[in-house]
């Protein structure tokens, strides 16, 4: 390989430090962006498909409960899962956890736990399970109004995301076949647009005029209940959602499970069966489902759980930073590649390796460490919610893998642009273009040789490729990798 096609070429391997490799993770990458393959189905690397090793981390005494237990069983079943228990807290299970090497933890618990306070610690420890400074896992927290609840939810088909609402960025309904979008913005009181299969969408300006106006849009658009994917923004809190931002006398509230929209003289309800995920993408606090101050009872993430939300993505403090709106760059605008769970991961990784690296300082670098925090998915984090392809991805990438001998491969990838978009809130608006960018590989792999790319760098932590090109890559630009190595077992 010659001296100047690859910068920096490191691998990581568990319980060391990150090790990283050139373009091994984008090319299995590729391979799971652009297969044919149905957005329900689980896209697999050509030359041999993963096997996943997925924990389960419980505290024994809901172990113990023969309800939380069945819950438990079924995870054994559905995906031969291992369960580690602790007593105390979840710190205690690091060693065993870290050596099992898994892709998926799911973290079961009852409703009534101290919700901010657990999210810290499952975070930590999937953070943790080896010397590198990247996630070791994908992982969620499976809970419910009541076991039984959990149980029906974990038993769910897969969701493909055709049809989504939402109340912020309307651009964002381009990535889907079908979409509603009513502006939460005061300051754009009226903007409202919908996108149709094979269309772009239509934005007009004769939406609701007032809070009351809103607040019956919203109910009835709800009330449709014919929605894969809903998005919210703007103030929230442990129960509630304010419907317009950054002020508002509507709002979108739990009581006891029951969702209902409040504004002056308004009581609306809303009522969902739809199976769908529900993506808070800058609402402060619904991901608090419980503490000190507040019952799991009027808990909002809940009641969309028990109105057919089968995955819920919310913060668990408030946000001020706007992170956690990058994770459309992997979940919409890849088109089906990365689940809903798989893109906060990779999110994730995206953020842990521009703080390794120092690509973010001052008030930025303080951004992304509070908000990388704060974010919690409640669901099985295996559970298949993909979007439904529509349209060109964002990123066109090829990959070729080939056996070699003795478990080992050859991998030959390429990606060239074909959007990046514009505004704050995008992964490559840093950089001017896709400078770094984040993949899962189908499995783990050591020993990479033999790499030939124009990607300036290239990390391997676990079964994560994180590519930095060096420069934003815009529209047209092309970089190629190739590579081999050894299948990890």
């Amino acid at each position: 390989m010659e001296a100047d096609k690859v910068s920096s070429i490191q691998f990581a391997s568990r319980r060391r430090r990150a090790v990283v490799i050139s373009a091994l993770t984008m090319a299995l990458l590729v391979s799971l962006a652009l297969s044919k393959i149905p957005a329900q189905q689980v896209p697999v690397a050509p030359a041999a498909p993963p096997v996943h090793r997925y924990a389960v981390v419980v505290s024994k005494a809901t172990a113990a409960d023969p309800a939380w237990a069945a819950v438990i069983d079924a995870l054994k079943k559905k995906h031969r899962a291992t369960v580690f228990q602790y007593s105390e807290g979840i710190s205690e299970t690091r060693e065993s956890v870290g050596r099992y090497r898994p892709r998926y933890v799911c973290f079961v618990c009852p409703p009534t736990e101290d919700f901010p306070s657990f999210v810290a610690s499952a975070n930590r420890l999937c953070r943790t399970l080896d010397q590198d400074p990247y996630a070791d896992a994908i992982w969620g927290i499976l809970t419910g109004a009541s076991a039984k609840h959990a149980l029906e939810a974990l038993q769910s088909d897969p969701v493909a995301i055709r049809k989504a609402y939402t109340k912020t960025l309307g651009k964002w309904m381009n990535w889907v076949s079908e979409g509603q979008f009513v502006t939460e913005f005061q300051s754009r009181r009226g903007e409202q647009g919908k996108k149709l299969p094979g269309k772009d969408l239509v934005v007009t300006h004769d939406g609701p005029q007032s809070d009351e106006d809103d607040a019956r849009r919203v109910a009835a658009t709800l009330t449709e209940d014919a929605f894969d994917l809903i998005i919210g923004s703007g103030h929230g809190n442990h129960d509630r959602w304010m419907l317009m931002y950054p002020r508002g006398s509507a709002f979108l509230v739990s009581r006891d499970g029951k969702l209902t929209v409040h504004g002056k003289d308004i009581q609306l309800p809303v009522e969902n069966a739809h199976p769908k995920v529900y993506w808070a993408v800058g609402n402060c606090l619904t991901g608090v489902i419980n503490d000190g101050r507040n019952s799991h009872r009027h808990s909002y993430a809940l009641a969309w759980m028990r109105n057919g939300a089968r995955q819920y993505i919310g913060a668990v403090k408030s946000t001020w930073y706007e992170l956690n709106w990058n994770m459309a760059d992997w979940f919409l605008k890849q088109q089906g590649r990365w689940t809903f769970s798989e893109s906060l991961f990779l999110l994730r990784q995206w953020s842990r390796h521009r703080l390794a690296d120092g690509l973010v300082t001052g008030r930025d670098k303080q951004g992304v460490e509070f908000t990388d925090e704060i974010f919690v998915l409640y669901g099985d984090p295996a559970f298949e919610a993909r979007v439904a392809p529509s349209r060109a991805p964002a990123l066109e990438e090829s990959l070729d893998v080939q056996a070699i001998n003795g478990g080992r491969y050859r991998f030959t990838y390429t990606v060239k642009v074909n959007f990046v978009g514009e505004g704050r809130k995008r992964t490559a608006a840093p950089d001017g273009g896709w400078r770094v960018f984040t993949a899962l590989l189908p499995f783990q792999v050591s020993d990479v040789a033999d790499q030939e790319t124009d990607f300036k760098k290239v990390v391997v932590a676990d079964e994560t490729l994180i590519w930095d090109a060096g420069v934003g890559l815009q529209v047209g630009d092309v970089r190629r990798l190739t590579f081999t190595a050894t299948r990890r077992r």
